[in-house]
């Protein structure tokens, strides 16, 4: 079913290397933000594993903290921009960004500030809490460089980048399990008017020391741009300008927000986004709703133990518990109009301010008066 292929997709996640692109030269690190050179500031110490990359183990920041943050310079336009680009990770992380002035503060920005050693590095970041263990207040722990409103697309990449750092990410060229066939003449060459030998090896090519990770992600935006030309089998990776479906879900497996297993009355399960999405207190099974489908994956077996809906009425698609206890699924059938209708309900209208939870072997019952009306496993009882 066409459903399936795209809800596997939420759990399988897909990458590819290009290796058709055109290669760009590497500009000068003092003016140009393209390599992050954060590891030039940071020992790869402390790290444990996600997924798709390396994360710090210490220091972290704790789920659900309030991070300050403060500009040492730049404009308010910079400063607008930064907060909007740096927010879409709180989508996916249980944290909390505060912007202050003056006083302490967690982060501290700079764009055309150089570092301690006087040298303007394109951009930079320490490393989780890192930033956080130090005593003077103007001491800078994040640098972005000369963002500007001309070049969009390096000015979001640069500050996402940059906040992944400071959430505690790592390099994905780093990932142990990265099967990147570097042709290392051409990648030192590459590489050489900015970094040393021993830096490109640190830098780039050495893989992180950790036993237990699996996807590798090219989409990552924790990834390096890398030319075709610096590979033997020709293959590159492009720059990306948006967080990969990795580096969501893996953010959120550091930063969860709190297990949620109820669905209240009169809301749209269609409009709980996956991050807050409704799961089993063991966190083992979740619901979720897409393309006209409302359904149960069990996270263990990775598989959908439940479904109900229409792929042919996917767009507009809603679903609502509705305030008289009723389970609905509403669709159009395409873009160019059509009716809205009903594709599936539970027929429980009679059970008005009813509640869903989602239980801890998967099934998901409608609770009404504390007792059982309908379940996922039953139907209406």
């Amino acid at each position: 079913m066409k459903n399936l292929i795209f809800l596997i997709n939420l759990i399988w996640i897909l990458h590819s290397c290009s290796s058709n692109e055109t290669e760009k030269p590497i500009q000068s690190i003092d003016n140009n933000a393209l390599i992050c050179t954060f590891d030039q500031i940071n020992k790869r110490d402390n790290t444990t594993s996600k997924p798709t990359a390396a994360i710090i183990n210490w220091p972290r920041w704790q789920t659900g903290q309030t991070i300050k943050i403060k500009f040492l310079d730049g404009t308010q336009i910079q400063h607008e921009k930064v907060k909007e680009v740096a927010s879409e990770w709180l989508n996916y992380a249980n944290l909390k960004f505060e912007y202050v002035s003056e006083g302490y503060a967690d982060i501290r920005i700079g764009f055309e500030r150089a570092g301690e050693t006087g040298k303007q590095y394109g951009a930079w970041s320490e490393l989780g809490m890192k930033s956080a263990y130090n005593e003077n207040l103007e001491r800078q722990s994040m640098r972005l460089g000369p963002i500007n409103s001309a070049d969009e697309a390096s000015t979001r990449r640069t500050i996402l980048h940059e906040f992944g750092h400071a959430l505690g990410l790592f390099h994905e060229t780093t990932n142990p399990s990265a099967n990147i066939q570097w042709d290392l003449p051409k990648t030192y060459k590459y590489y050489s008017s900015q970094f040393t030998k021993d830096e490109v090896d640190r830098l780039i090519i050495n893989k992180e020391n950790a036993s237990d990770y699996s996807e590798y992600d090219p989409l990552s935006i924790m990834h390096y741009y890398i030319p075709a030309s610096i590979t033997i089998n020709g293959k590159g990776v492009n720059e990306m300008g948006d967080l990969s479906q990795n580096d969501q879900i893996s953010i959120n497996k550091w930063y969860p927000f709190p297990i949620r297993s109820i669905v209240n009355s009169g809301e749209r399960i269609d409009l709980i986004p996956w991050t807050k999405s409704i799961k089993s207190p063991n966190g083992r099974y979740s619901l979720g709703f897409s393309r006209g489908y409302l359904y149960i994956i069990d996270f263990i077996d990775k598989t959908f133990i439940w479904e109900v809906g229409d792929s042919i009425y996917s767009h507009l698609s809603s679903c609502n518990l509705e305030l008289n206890g009723n389970i609905t699924i509403k669709g159009q059938r395409s873009s160019t109009g059509g009716i809205k209708r009903t594709t599936w309900n539970s027929d429980t209208s009679e059970f008005p301010g009813a509640t869903l939870h989602l239980q801890d072997d998967g099934n998901l019952q409608l609770i009404y008066n504390g007792v059982v009306k309908w379940s996922s496993q039953a139907g209406k009882i």
